[in-house]
Formats: C-alpha cells, sequence, structure tokens
C-alpha cells in the first residue's frame, strides 16, 4: 500500500470523497504530495482536517498540558535525573527545559521530536493544507476537535510519560533516526509502515493513541461524508491496518481506490 491518497465512493466512482494521509511537520519530506492533495481537494466541497484548526488559533493550547497543581517536571522526574535532562538537551537541542517545568513530560517528548527534525523550512503540512482549503471557498472542519487531542494526550500515564522523556534523552540519537526514518517513510508513501513503527513506539498506550482514536475518526468522517464530497486529511499512521480508517471505511460500505502521484 504505496499511497497516501485514496478516494472514497460507494457505487459511482464519479461521486467520490478523498482521504489523505497527512505529516504534521513542515520539511520538505512532509511536502512531497502537497500538490498531488490540493489537486484533489479543488474538487470537493469540504475538507476536514485532522484538527479543527480554527479553533486552535483562537485557543493558548499550551496551557492545558499544564501539570496538576502542586506537581513540576523537575518534581515528578526526580531533581538529579532533571538535571541530567536539562544539560543533555541544552547540549543537543540549544533549550532550556527550566521554561517548561509546569509542563506534563509528553509535551516536552513532543518538542524534542520536532526538534529533532532538521529543515523545517515551511509550516506545518496541515496547516498549509487548510489554509489553501479556505483560500479555495471550501467549508472548513476537523475529524477532531483541539479538546478531542487534548484529552488524548492527558489520558497518558504520568509514569508512562516520565518513562517516555528519560528513554529519549537517554538516546538523543536513536530518537532523531527515528524521527529521521518516519520522515523518509511518509516521502516514500510507505503508510503501512509509517503505521508499524508508530504502533511500536507507541506501545502500552497504542489504544490511546492509535486505536482509540481510528474509532471515532471513522465516525465523524462518515458523517461528512454524507453530507458533502469530503476531503479528508489525518495522520498517515491511521490509514492502515485492520483498526485502521481505510478498514474502518470499507466495513461501512464504502470502496477505496489509490490515487498514486
Amino acid at each position: 500500500m504505496k499511497s497516501l491518497l485514496w478516494k472514497v465512493y460507494k457505487v459511482d466512482a464519479e461521486v467520490c470523497h478523498y482521504i489523505f494521509g497527512t505529516m504534521h511537520t513542515g520539511t520538505e519530506e512532509a511536502y512531497t504530495f502537497s500538490e498531488l492533495a490540493k489537486k484533489y481537494i479543488s474538487r470537493v466541497a469540504a475538507y476536514a482536517g485532522e484538527m479543527d484548526l480554527s479553533a486552535s488559533s483562537n485557543m493558548d493550547i499550551a496551557s492545558h498540558f499544564n501539570l496538576p497543581e502542586g506537581l513540576t517536571l523537575e518534581g515528578v522526574l526526580q531533581p538529579k535525573k532533571f538535571q541530567k535532562a536539562r544539560k543533555i538537551i541544552l547540549k543537543s537541542f540549544g533549550f532550556d527545559i527550566t521554561h517548561y517545568n509546569e509542563k506534563i513530560p509528553f509535551y516536552l517528548s513532543n518538542l524534542l521530536s520536532a526538534k529533532s527534525l532538521p529543515n523545517q523550512k515551511y509550516q506545518p503540512l496541515d496547516y498549509h493544507l487548510w489554509q489553501y482549503a479556505m483560500a479555495e471557498g471550501k467549508e472548513v472542519v476537523g475529524v477532531e476537535t483541539v479538546e478531542d487531542q487534548i484529552r488524548v494526550l492527558l489520558a497518558i500515564p504520568l509514569d508512562y510519560q516520565v518513562k517516555t522523556l528519560l528513554d529519549s534523552i537517554r538516546n538523543i540519537s536513536s530518537l532523531r533516526k527515528k524521527t529521521l526514518t518516519l520522515n523518509r517513510l511518509y516521502a516514500d508513501a510507505n503508510a503501512v509502515l509509517l503505521y508499524k513503527l508508530s504502533k511500536k513506539q507507541t506501545g502500552a498506550i497504542r489504544n490511546i493513541m492509535i486505536y482509540e482514536r481510528n474509532e471515532r475518526m471513522v465516525e465523524k468522517i462518515l458523517e461528512y461524508y454524507k453530507l458533502n464530497p469530503t476531503f479528508v486529511s489525518i495522520g498517515a499512521a491511521h490509514l492502515p491496518g485492520a483498526k485502521g480508517v481505510l478498514a474502518g471505511l470499507k466495513r461501512a460500505g464504502y470502496k477505496l481506490k489509490m490515487i498514486k502521484g
């Protein structure tokens, strides 16, 4: 399954929707299929991004990822480990984690992953496609709300977050390698390997991070498909697998046709 773009239809292939796997970064690799995506966005009435980015622009999202009152990152990591982590991150990425002392560990883990990718020349692909759809006069909606995504991250047990963060900090080179691998796989349109690697990396929380979200995404996408011809953009790792969004659309009676660039 080396494609990130699919035509979705029931009987008449001319009356159709589309679903596209995105990457939440702004690298050249992330933009490999951006022009292809825009070509098909132009053909529909509505655009559904993974998240409602209109709502996110009006929210202070970072404030929702604060630790419970009375807890600090230094406290949950333990002072010695916090100071060691601070030195490693300062040396490797050039920023001081004391500025994030009130944040949950997973917030910092996501920040490290983002900073592991060099040459992010552009805005994240999700934002680029959202803005393009708006400029084209499409109705724009989100498959998930900002609150949905916040709820998912806050559901991850704190001890798991701590372990994940410390593991990343102990092996920065491995973190960079994994992030670059995801980037390369995306440019190669290899959604299956992207999914398998994401599944492996999420480990004990894959139900929260992938499978449960996939179920909710399918429900919402089906709602949108009933209303208008719609182009859906969600993270590429959500597409494949028996519990993936593509399989969910098939179970709902839709046919899928791969579109190659």
